[in-house]
């Protein structure tokens, strides 16, 4: 037979075991949680990727328009957005100037 001091320390032990138990459950649920929002952030991610070269060609286009027609609300809103416009300058025989996008950590690389 137990004396009482080693069924306390059986009983608390199982209380231990048990409560430790529970908090895997909880730390389980938690970690599938946070996986099912990762991979849905991968996936928003995957499927952004083809879209670079058109953001990049729309992004190249309003710079260059905005260039063409000295339409500052166009080349404020590309600042805003981190895109500074640089105007290359033109050539003696060459067709006229092209802006193009330089990417200051957004946008077009």
């Amino acid at each position: 037979m137990l004396s009482k001091w080693q069924h306390n320390l059986l009983v608390g032990l199982g209380v231990l075991a048990l409560l430790l138990a529970i908090a895997n459950g909880a730390l389980f649920t938690q970690n599938r949680s946070a996986q099912a929002a990762i991979n849905r952030r991968q996936a928003f991610v995957q499927q952004t990727v083809p879209l670079e070269g058109l953001y990049n060609e729309i992004v190249k286009t309003l710079a260059q328009m905005g260039v063409k027609g000295n339409d500052h609300q166009v080349l404020n809103m590309l600042a805003s957005q981190g895109l500074t416009i640089t105007v290359n300058a033109p050539e003696a025989s060459a067709e006229p100037s092209t802006a193009t996008p330089a990417a200051n950590g957004k946008g077009a690389k």
